[in-house]
């Protein structure tokens, strides 16, 4: 029996993506160059927020002025860019492949460990149970 999946779209490229249960601990990212695209994006505005604030900003400007002394000694004339020649693109056809029959089965793969699932998806996380045991206070009458 297959696994099943859950059907999710990535929060950066907002792409489509299926995770079988044993791979689904929570993604929001279709991939690993999802996951790292956006916590370096997320390091950025961290970075930019923090060079708002009166602390961000002097210790930028000091650090600036470290960067201008050591650099200052080795001031030296940009090259000219070199020069790209233009490479025309040849347009390329679609042979999409149609299917024999109407009726072909679509074979539905994990985005992460590659294996097949099921084709019964969920849109939600799996709700995990908990082995602690549950219990009910009860008010006791006797109390003062």
């Amino acid at each position: 029996m297959k696994p099943t999946a859950r059907l999710f779209q990535c929060a950066l490229c907002h792409a489509q993506a299926i995770i079988c249960s044993k791979c689904d601990h929570g993604q929001i990212y279709c991939s690993d160059s999802c996951s790292a695209l956006a916590r370096q994006q997320s390091l950025r505005a961290a970075g930019k927020r923090y060079q708002a604030t009166v602390n961000g900003k002097r210790n930028h400007a000091a650090r600036q002025a470290r960067y201008e002394m050591k650099v200052k000694t080795n001031m030296t004339h940009q090259g000219s860019p070199s020069v790209y020649q233009c490479v025309s693109m040849q347009q390329l056809e679609n042979y999409a492949k149609k299917p024999e029959n109407d009726h072909e089965k679509v074979l539905l793969i994990c985005c992460y460990c590659h294996q097949p699932v099921s084709s019964w998806l969920r849109r939600d996380f799996l709700q995990r149970r908990s082995n602690k045991k549950t219990f009910q206070l009860q008010a006791n009458p006797q109390a003062p």
